[in-house]
């Protein structure tokens, strides 16, 4: 969007996530050579029935400093479709 875009050229953030493209999990440094940029994926299940690498993400604040965790697929593998409760 231009909008993003114009925003993320000026200002300075440490991340921006995004979602909803239909594209898998990734994550790279924006155009402005300081922003992490961060495709997370939907929170749906695959033809298997598990939910894909990047669909849950943990964003910690400590002292300051922010960190940004990927939820490996142990966890999330346990939540299938198959299991998942409404």
């Amino acid at each position: 969007m231009t909008e993003i875009r114009e925003v993320l050229d000026n200002v300075i953030f440490h991340y921006h996530f995004y979602g909803h493209t239909g594209e898998p999990f990734k994550q790279e440094t924006d155009f402005n050579g300081i922003t992490q940029s961060i495709k997370v994926k939907e929170l749906e299940f695959n033809e298997s029935g598990i939910l894909e690498k990047g669909c849950m993400i943990i964003l910690t604040k400590e002292n300051g400093e922010l960190s940004i965790e990927i939820v490996d697929q142990k966890m999330t593998n346990k939540m299938t479709k198959f299991n998942w409760k409404l």
